[in-house]
């Protein structure tokens, strides 16, 4: 690897005039940073970015952390944190954060901040470790820390319209697919479906189902499978998109019309949902904002680690669509 003392040697120049002139610095007279830039092109020079992070106290990196890779909404998240990111000149990578794995990925990666959606109760702690460090942290999704600086989308509000929705437009029987077990922490989704059911005296029933990168398939197959050892519900209120075209797939191989015999809701707001012969109601995350949102706070607390703390809560908006709507 050539350095920066190699090429001072070759020209027979100082390795401060070097560095002056590889970084731009204004005062290396044009001549002289001509010739520097040249020989450091014929040598095949290439800036160590770790050394210059150490220098600058920057890595020009920011760490986005997902709970997972098989949610589309979280690959919508990455893409569009991206497109901010890389307009503002810096590089986003992306972890798959779980509870046994997150202090390794943090402390192995040198990054100027950290955006984490969705963390969970255990990654929440971690994130405010982080902070307590002085690492700039912003924490967002339907899950985030209210002890760092964090972008709320309001799920329990969202879904308590998905379901008045549904129970106006005279469902009774409505089952919640969801991963969330009995025993879990409540996740907002499932929170906010019981609370409706028990305002409207209507008895909870839930459709299980483990978590995959084969999503889709998996509950595709389910319902099938749940159809056998019961009569199916009349609506369906499900945790995610992936899992309600799951759903509506499996229901359409047993010739099951949607809505008129099951309807189905969705959460997260993925185009995929409105390309279908029958489109599907879901809760839409304001994902666009909510990236801006979070950039912007991150952008203020790098600027400005002594903030006071940065909060934004963002609604999701309700899409009916026809897999609710009765015609008769």
């Amino acid at each position: 690897m050539v350095t920066q003392a190699q090429i001072a040697k070759k020209l027979g120049v100082s390795r401060q005039l070097v560095t002056f002139a590889l970084s731009g610095h204004p005062h290396v007279a044009k001549e002289s940073r001509e010739r520097i830039l040249a020989a450091a092109e014929e040598m095949g020079y290439r800036p160590n970015p770790h050394a210059r992070a150490l220098r600058r106290k920057s890595t020009g990196i920011i760490a986005l952390w997902i709970p997972d890779q098989i949610s589309t909404h979280y690959s919508h998240v990455s893409r569009a944190l991206g497109r901010l990111i890389k307009q503002a000149g810096q590089e986003l990578i992306i972890s798959e954060v779980g509870e046994s794995d997150m202090k390794e990925i943090w402390s192995n990666v040198p990054v100027d901040g950290i955006i984490a959606v969705d963390a969970s109760e255990a990654v929440q702690q971690e994130l405010e470790s982080l902070v307590r460090k002085s690492t700039p942290v912003v924490s967002i999704g339907a899950y985030s820390s209210l002890k760092t600086d964090h972008v709320q989308i309001d799920f329990l509000k969202g879904t308590r319209q998905a379901m008045t929705h549904l129970i106006e437009s005279g469902y009774k029987r409505i089952a919640h697919a969801s991963f969330v077990q009995e025993d879990s922490p409540p996740a907002v989704r499932r929170l906010g479906y019981l609370n409706a059911m028990q305002e409207a005296g209507l008895e909870p029933e839930f459709i299980y189902y483990p978590l995959s990168e084969q999503q889709r398939s998996i509950t595709r197959q389910l319902i099938q499978d749940y159809a056998t050892e019961q009569d199916l519900p009349d609506a369906i209120f499900c945790h995610s998109d992936d899992v309600a075209l799951g759903i509506y797939r499996g229901l359409c191989d047993m010739k099951i019309p949607v809505p008129s015999q099951v309807a189905l809701v969705g959460c997260d707001g993925i185009t995929d949902t409105e390309y279908l012969e029958v489109p599907l109601t879901t809760l839409v995350q304001p994902v666009t904002e909510m990236c801006r949102t979070a950039w912007r706070f991150l952008q203020q607390r790098l600027e400005n680690p002594s903030l006071p703390l940065q909060q934004s809560v963002l609604d999701t908006q309700l899409a009916i669509r026809e897999s609710t709507i009765r015609t008769a």
